[in-house]
């Protein structure tokens, strides 16, 4: 996860967060091209009529200056899980390689091989990403179980990151966390 990527909105007067973690958004209010604007710009929108309000990356010494409630500071802890959760489903369903053959670990792929395991089907010429591999019960049981592995992995680093979420006390704090996958 890049945190430079990741903004909160601020109320400038009050010093106090308002809004979720996010990326930048392209267009924000009256405001097109946010993303293409300078940090020093979308620090303090008052140039665009948008009175005491701007965009703090989380990463910066400037975040501190800012505090938030207890049900904004919960928000933040729920937007960030979610955004964690969104990376674990894109490498959770990257291929696996079995053998030379490219795999899909998904729900589809799994159900099929429990099928096959429990058919009378000594060979299995099975579709994979990069062509028909031919297996016999042996490897379909440690595909299976290498999917399952694999799968497995990616929720334990996922709770392990949302332990970590947990454990923040303000939107600085999630800049400690390791979000290593």
């Amino acid at each position: 996860m890049n945190l430079n990527e990741l903004y909160v909105l601020v109320d400038n007067e009050k010093n106090i967060i308002i809004d979720k973690v996010q990326e930048l958004p392209d267009n924000w209010n009256n405001i097109s091209g946010l993303k293409c604007l300078s940090e020093d710009k979308i620090k303090n929108l008052d140039w665009s009529g948008n009175k005491n309000l701007g965009w703090i990356n989380i990463k910066t010494d400037d975040i501190k200056k800012y505090s938030l409630s207890k049900e904004t500071l919960e928000l933040n802890k729920n937007q960030l899980k979610s955004l964690v959760s969104k990376i674990r489903k894109e490498k959770q369903f990257e291929y696996i390689n079995y053998n030379g053959a490219q795999i899909k670990p998904d729900l589809n792929t799994g159900h099929s091989l429990l099928f096959l395991i429990n058919s009378d089907i000594e060979n299995v010429n099975f579709k994979c990403l990069n062509g028909y591999f031919s297996f016999n019960q042996d490897q379909l049981k440690d595909i299976l179980n290498k999917i399952n592995n694999h799968t497995q992995k990616y929720f334990d680093i996922e709770k392990n990151i949302f332990d970590q979420i947990d454990q923040c006390d303000s939107v600085q704090d999630f800049v400690n966390i390791n979000y290593d996958f």
